[in-house]
């Protein structure tokens, strides 16, 4: 195991308030470089998601991905000593993170021009759902993912016959991810500066951005003099195929004429110099009856062949995994995509690794995810309070620790 002092975080204390999925996802990352990930937890509930399944032994699998590396301690914020405590928390910290809606904090005696008088190195993050201002923040709306991904134009209408479906990944993971980075860049402003900042970003603007790549077309469609390029490739030749065994993606890029070069690799001839099909308008005239020829070709063999055959040939493609097939994708093992963690009751889990790798400083699993209220005692001592007022604050519910664990079942 790497010694914690050696990570490229350590000495890094983030007090956590977020919850679910959105703030969770980018301070895990954090915890996993060797932050000191403080989550804190309302007692007797904590995190939403450790009520939300599926559970393994009464442990939420949710919540288990996306709270590894951290401490969890259990208070009450609306007891005057428990808002005492976290205040304590700050002054002793580096970073504080919510994602809560807007105004939330600020009602708790938590935001930033509070937070900031007590400690003026502290970097305040917020995800929320749309924004700083606004009408939609203006009114403290409340704001989800698909929400977000409705309003920025992330839904699609395949059958026009039937309402939009939603359509990539979640805003929430993004938004994280995000927030992660916003905080990072703070820090280094720090050393510079010496004072912290708020830092901020919301679902509705991550889920818009998303949009990077083919957004400047739609914003000025009216003015576009040409289509050619990727974008009219991939207008014409379908995503995946169906073939013997399973399904395989294919991407017409990086190529003057995809259509020839998918059709010779598949061992048609030239499909692009049939009368058809010789211009990208009579390709996207005839793209039905053009994805029928290559989908016939497809069945005929399996994924795994059909990959031997492109790739040699030049043309981009890949197997269309499950989630469980990707797991056990050799690429997949050999970015360390999934790891292996150890709950004291409820045995090993495979849980999802860190996407980015830093090489001198490698991210870690030390710690699953806690049980709430675990750390409530072992993080006040190190504050500086006394074994007798955490022993106080538990006796006026302004705090907790956790409750003995039970031991999990045997099926």
């Amino acid at each position: 195991m790497m010694n914690p002092s050696c990570s490229a975080l350590s000495g890094i204390r983030v007090i956590d308030f977020t919850h679910v999925y959105q703030g969770p996802v980018g301070t895990q990352i954090l915890a996993d470089y060797g932050a000191d990930v403080i989550k804190v937890e309302r007692p007797g509930v904590g995190d939403w998601s450790r009520r939300w399944g599926p559970f393994v032994h009464g442990v939420s699998l949710p919540f288990a991905g996306l709270n590894r590396n951290k401490r969890s301690v259990a208070i009450d914020v609306k007891n005057p000593l428990g808002r005492q405590a976290v205040y304590d928390l700050v002054a002793k910290a580096d970073v504080v993170v919510h994602n809560f809606r807007a105004g939330v904090m600020e009602k708790l005696g938590f935001g930033y021009e509070e937070l900031a008088r007590i400690n003026p190195r502290i970097v305040y993050a917020w995800s929320g759902g749309w924004g700083d201002q606004g009408p939609s923040a203006d009114r403290a709306r409340g704001g989800h993912d698909l929400m977000a991904r409705a309003e920025a134009g992330w839904f699609v209408q395949p059958d026009p016959s039937k309402p939009p479906i939603p359509a990539g990944i979640s805003a929430d993971y993004a938004a994280g991810l995000m927030l992660m980075q916003g905080i990072l860049m703070a820090l280094l402003a720090r050393v510079r500066t010496g004072v912290g900042q708020r830092v901020t970003t919301d679902l509705l603007s991550v889920a818009f951005h998303a949009h990077s790549w083919e957004g400047p077309a739609e914003l000025n469609a009216g003015r576009i003099t040409e289509v050619s390029g990727v974008i009219a490739n991939e207008s014409i030749i379908d995503k995946s195929f169906a073939t013997q065994d399973g399904y395989i993606e294919v991407s017409p890029v990086f190529s003057d004429n995809s259509l020839k070069d998918i059709s010779l690799a598949l061992g048609l001839d030239d499909l692009s110099q049939r009368e058809r099909f010789l211009t990208h308008g009579l390709q996207a005239e005839n793209r039905a009856e053009l994805n029928v020829m290559l989908a016939a070709r497809f069945r005929e063999k399996t994924t795994a062949q059909w990959l031997v055959e492109l790739e040699a040939k030049g043309v981009l493609c890949a197997r269309i995994n499950s989630i469980v097939e990707a797991a056990e994708d050799p690429q997949m093992k050999a970015n360390a995509m999934v790891v292996e963690m150890e709950h004291p009751t409820a045995g090993a889990f495979r849980l999802l690794g860190t996407p980015v790798r830093l090489h001198g400083t490698p991210p870690e699993p030390r710690r699953f995810a806690a049980e709430l209220g675990a750390h409530t005692r072992e993080v006040l001592l190190e504050i500086g309070y006394a074994a007798g007022t955490v022993d106080d604050l538990e006796a006026r519910g302004a705090v907790a620790g956790a409750r003995p664990a039970k031991a999990a079942a045997v099926s």
